[in-house]
């Protein structure tokens, strides 16, 4: 349709409201609504074009040369496509559509095409890259463990004991140190949400539907992420720091009552001083607030200080997780947790008659284990 044919059909709708007013159904509006919608991005794209053909013919009679994109497929015959079709504009545009329906112009379906016939699979690489980035923001502890992104199964060798270097006494023979590497093998789970949404998903523009599916998707997997990594069970799903270990005098402190200082120190004694460098501790908001707040040293100086809205509790950095139990506290250097997203966030919809609305998916694939059980402490709840 050309920019004259589309401009009629505005002015025929326009007029079709004005004329019609409060008579028509809401059934009518919402097909006028879907159509206006269509014919004014579709003008837009046509305009766009137009102005770019324009600069090149501008171009060329300056005797410039101008170098634009091209949606060449690999066939064989030597002509190779984009380095990353999947992060092309007209990409992720045509994939934006392509999961509510809606129809593609020539520039989308040549980017579609020349994703190798994978794009209805494929994500882009800017909206995955906004999913990963608002999980990570949303669930703080993906920042502090050790993350890979490898596919399927992997196993990951980590520093388990690391020997101080020795003197060396002259002419002598030199023997290795004992050091040791500690294995963690992680394979992979499904974590999916799945979120509904009515036809009005129609109407609304590229970037409002991508900014809405972002929130909604990975606000969704970062919780659940979260909640593994603080307390996944390790059967049947991600291992969690709260099973790193099976907590007893050696390496946890039962609090009974109201909380201490000397119950604080007594945990951080427990830490092995070889994972104090890059110990942090974790708790949830309740439980800084109302037990290590008001906690005072012998020179009534607070325990818990505050530097640009960041805690720390006698000096160690403070995470706050919804998702460890009231009252308790872990203390440790959570590098040594190893965790996989095995590939980047996957999103699938589907059309739903009988409610006249769309399901869209999102599908990640993790798994985590704490590699050394030694480098993480607990504060206890102590039962009653």
């Amino acid at each position: 349709m050309r920019i004259k044919e589309i401009e009629a059909r505005l002015a025929a709708i326009k007029q079709d409201i004005e004329a019609r007013g409060e008579s028509m159904t809401a059934e009518e509006i919402n097909a006028l609504e879907q159509e206006t919608a269509q014919l004014t991005e579709e003008r837009a794209g046509l305009i766009a074009a137009a102005e770019k053909r324009n600069g090149i013919l501008d171009n060329i009679a300056k005797g410039a040369g101008i170098v634009s994109r091209s949606f060449q497929q690999n066939n064989g015959d030597g002509e190779a496509a984009p380095d990353d079709p999947f992060g092309t504009p007209e990409y992720r545009s045509a994939w934006l559509k392509n999961i509510r329906r809606l129809p593609l112009n020539d520039a989308e379906k040549r980017a579609f095409s020349n994703a190798s016939g994978a794009g209805a699979e494929v994500i882009p690489t800017q909206t995955a890259n906004e999913i990963i980035s608002k999980v990570k923001t949303l669930a703080p502890m993906l920042n502090e463990v050790t993350l890979l992104h490898v596919k399927g199964a992997v196993k990951f060798a980590i520093e388990g004991t690391n020997n101080a270097a020795a003197i060396h006494t002259e002419n002598a023979s030199i023997t290795a140190a004992a050091d040791t590497l500690t294995t963690v093998s992680l394979s992979g789970y499904e974590i999916v949400k799945l979120v509904q949404i009515s036809d009005t998903v129609m109407t609304m523009s590229i970037t409002a539907f991508e900014s809405w599916i972002v929130n909604m998707l990975a606000e969704a997997i970062a919780r659940k992420v979260e909640d593994l990594l603080i307390n996944g069970t390790g059967s049947s799903q991600p291992k969690g720091i709260e099973n790193a270990n099976t907590w007893g005098a050696s390496n946890s402190v039962a609090r009974t009552g109201a909380l201490t200082a000397a119950n604080v120190q007594t945990l951080i004694g427990l830490l092995p001083s070889g994972y104090d460098r890059n110990g942090k501790f974790v708790m949830n908001k309740k439980t800084l607030f109302t037990d290590f707040m008001p906690l005072q040293d012998n020179s009534k100086n607070h325990i818990v200080t505050v530097q640009n809205n960041a805690y720390f509790v006698y000096g160690y950095p403070v995470l706050l997780s919804d998702y460890v139990a009231d009252h308790e506290a872990f203390l440790g250097d959570f590098k040594k947790v190893c965790a996989n997203l095995a590939e980047n966030i996957g999103v699938k919809s589907a059309y739903d008659i009988d409610t006249n609305s769309y399901k869209y998916s999102g599908i990640a694939i993790f798994d985590c284990a704490p590699a050394i059980g030694e480098a993480i402490v607990k504060l206890v709840k102590a039962t009653a």
